[in-house]
């Protein structure tokens, strides 16, 4: 009777939890990406730029540019300011 039980309870969580797409932006993720975009200037240089994302998720990948990310709102690469291709990325990848 107790294994019948357990083995009930476990079928019920395992379908009302389903396996997480990582190639698809959870809500909160899709919040981040959209509040880096608001805090983002728009008057910013053309940049061609891609951070190494070596095989990485949609997800992996916008949380390391929401990360990246700095105070000011820009994204820089050294000196150079590539707040325009984190942008284009970031668009992209909430799509």
């Amino acid at each position: 009777m107790t294994y019948q039980w357990i083995t009930a309870a476990l079928a019920a969580t395992i379908s009302a939890h389903p396996i997480s797409n990582e190639d698809v932006l959870g809500q909160s993720v899709l919040n981040e990406v959209a509040h880096a975009i608001s805090i983002a200037p728009t008057n910013t240089p053309t940049a061609t730029w891609a951070p190494q994302t070596n095989g990485l998720s949609r997800t992996a990948v916008a949380i390391r540019l929401v990360s990246m990310q700095r105070a000011d709102g820009r994204w820089m690469e050294g000196t150079n300011d590539v707040t325009s291709a984190a942008l284009r990325m970031l668009r992209e990848l909430s799509r």
